[in-house]
Formats: C-alpha cells, structure tokens, sequence
C-alpha cells in the first residue's frame, strides 16, 4: 500500500516565513516521518501545531532510541586500536546519559564494552572475568599490546628468515659465480 504524500497545513496565521520555508520545500516526507504523520489520529492544523507534534515525537524519544542503536552496534573494527573504540564507545554512552542518566546499568555497560571487543581480544579479557569497566578496559589493552608484540615478533622473524633465505641464495649464487670465473681463468690461462 503506497503512502500519500504528507500535506502540511495550509492556514498558516502569524507564521515567520523563514521558519516554514525548509519544512515547505519538501512535497513528501518518506519512511519514518511520513509514517509517523499518517499514523497521527489527529491532524495538526497550523505550521505550530505540527511543529509541536514533530519536535515531541522526534526530538527526545527517538534521538535516545538512535543513540541507543548506535551505542549496540558499536564495535572495535579488525585494525582498530582499543583506545579509539574506547573513545566512540565513552563518547555515545555520555551522550545517552545526559539524555536518561540510569538508562544502562554498570553491569550492562561492562557487558556491552566486552562483547563489543575483538574477537581475539574478547576472547582474552573474558578469561580474566573482569568484575569492572576499568578492569576490562585495562585487560584490553594489555592483550592488545601483547598481540601487537607477537604480532612485531612475528613480522621480524619473518623478515629474518627471509634474510636467512636470501643469504643462502646469495651463497649459491657467489658460489656458481666463482667457480664459472674459476673454469674462466683455468680455460684462459692454459691459452697463455
């Protein structure tokens, strides 16, 4: 079933011009907003009347509901360091705390900062059992250095063994080298 356009109320008394002009430019609203219009039983008949039912529905029930989403599906990307995760994790969660204060328990905040984690990370810090934010944020980051250390261990003994390699290459190489200059100069000394 395909959604009539939304049509704003056409008697606008006392109205300031340049408040309904961007709201005026828009011949349909689409999914959630027009929705939500449909969806009114009562239809608001003036520019403030409809102003003051948008910003009611829109502004703080589901700003919190967007930051709520956003704040369950943050997670630490594969090459992201633990502290940047940290840091759009704390920036979201203040932002819905200044909203609604007790919205989250610790627990859960504790819980969604884990279960958000790397997987190689998660894995570490959920064997610590952590019993604070603190303490799991400090058990990330230590595993997170520990990996970057294997991890540049790793990358030098690789570097080392492909060192190891060419070395021997390069012998062989030498080594073919100098016994074609030898049969070379055997060849031309018994010339002269």
């Amino acid at each position: 079933m395909q959604q009539q356009p939304l049509q704003l109320p056409l008697q606008q008394p006392n109205l300031d011009p340049m408040a309904y002009a961007p709201i005026a430019k828009l011949d349909n609203f689409t999914d959630t907003t027009n929705s939500w219009y449909q969806s009114l039983v009562a239809k608001p008949q003036t520019f403030n009347e409809f102003k003051t039912e948008f910003l009611r529905y829109f502004s703080n029930n589901n700003s919190i509901n967007y930051l709520i989403n956003t704040f369950t599906t943050i997670k630490q990307e594969d090459t992201e360091a633990v502290t940047t995760y940290l840091g759009c994790f704390h920036r979201n969660l203040h932002q819905i705390q200044a909203i609604q204060a007790d919205y989250f328990t610790v627990p859960q905040i504790l819980n969604q900062f884990i279960r958000r984690l790397h997987s190689n990370i998660l894995q570490q810090v959920c064997l610590m059992h952590p019993v604070d934010f603190s303490t799991a944020v400090t058990h990330a980051r230590d595993f997170e250095a520990v990996e970057l250390e294997a991890n540049h261990v790793q990358a030098v003994n690789l570097v080392m063994n492909r060192s190891s390699d060419l070395d021997s290459k390069l012998k062989q190489f030498s080594n073919t080298i100098n016994q074609k200059l030898e049969g070379y100069l055997a060849d031309n000394h018994a010339i002269y």
